[in-house]
């Protein structure tokens, strides 16, 4: 389970900027307790729902897609980008364009609808306001015609990334995870103050000028994004503090799909001494952490080559497996 020795020799980021932790060195195999095979049947009979839904419905718009190509293309398998809440694709665009140019492979993301296209009966045991972000992605790839991505899911679109590969798990060879929902048990109060409050605190300290008119974009992006559908808004909130991120990366694994994490050391969202409670080798295959904070990925081009370099090193890996398979 340790990174491989090559990717720590390309990374050139600072000194102590990232740990890489080796699952079964250092950190306990936290499980998750319930029923066995409950998180199974939720999935199973989810996927039929979701069957129909995609048949019933359109959960994007095409003019809210955005596809980024590099100039020359070495990797074929493309990555889905799935946004944090109320991100839109222009508030991460520079962090984007280095996991396509530096990866040499095409990212597509997209802009969620903040129309309710279904309600809480058709979602059956997962939230609507998750579920059609799901369904969006699915919708997305079937659109392009990608039947394999990988993933990189920031946030709220870690969660919502996270249920599409659980319902959808052939389309899906490798996730990184960045900071993700559902990854830490939050009342919804408290995680409302750490989104506006302490996050903000955070992402303002030490900004140039440069950053500071992204940051500000972000904002931008966020408020406009609440002030579409409130009520969405509230809904979408309740889900990220209900659902269990690591119960859907736990059934991933056992499909065959890798699973990464990266969690930040001054995360002020998703804290990473509360995911550490919850990460185990049962769930996650390979775990970074920095002294990013929660908008890292959006805001220093570290993290987005850190993303990148990390869905490459599991493709390596996993390459490797299938080459040395007695």
């Amino acid at each position: 389970m340790n990174f491989e020795k090559s990717f720590e020799e390309e990374s050139e980021y600072e000194s102590g900027a990232m740990e890489t932790k080796a699952l079964g060195e250092d950190l306990e195999t936290n499980t998750n307790e319930g029923e066995e095979g409950k998180e199974n049947n939720i999935y199973t009979e989810t996927r039929k729902i979701a069957e129909d839904l995609l048949v019933k419905y359109k959960f994007f718009n095409e003019a809210d897609v955005v596809e980024i190509s590099p100039e020359e293309i070495a990797e074929n398998v493309p990555v889905f980008a799935s946004p944090g809440w109320g991100v839109s694709p222009e508030a991460w665009s520079d962090s984007l364009k280095i996991i396509a140019e530096e990866g040499e492979r095409k990212v597509v993301t997209a802009n969620f609808t903040r129309e309710e296209i279904i309600n809480e009966e058709e979602g059956a045991d997962i939230p609507a306001s998750e579920l059609q972000k799901a369904l969006a992605i699915i919708d997305i790839l079937n659109s392009k015609g990608l039947e394999e991505v990988d993933g990189i899911g920031h946030s709220e679109g870690g969660l919502n990334l996270a249920i599409a590969a659980s319902l959808f798990p052939e389309k899906f060879r490798n996730l990184v995870f960045v900071s993700p929902a559902g990854s830490i048990d939050i009342s919804r109060e408290e995680l409302v103050k750490r989104f506006a409050i302490d996050e903000g605190i955070e992402e303002m300290k030490g900004m140039d000028k440069g950053k500071i008119l992204s940051f500000k974009t972000y904002l931008k992006a966020i408020v406009g994004s609440f002030l579409k559908n409130p009520i969405l808004s509230h809904k979408e909130v309740d889900a990220m503090t209900k659902l269990d991120i690591f119960e859907m990366t736990k059934w991933l694994k056992e499909k065959g799909v890798d699973v990464g994490f990266v969690a930040g050391a001054n995360d002020q969202v998703f804290k990473m001494d509360e995911i550490n409670k919850k990460v185990g080798v049962n769930n996650i295959d390979n775990y970074l952490t920095t002294k990013g904070n929660h908008g890292s990925l959006i805001f220093d081009s570290q993290h987005a080559t850190l993303a990148g370099n990390l869905l490459h090193n599991m493709k390596m890996k996993k390459v490797w497996k299938n080459d040395n398979k007695s």
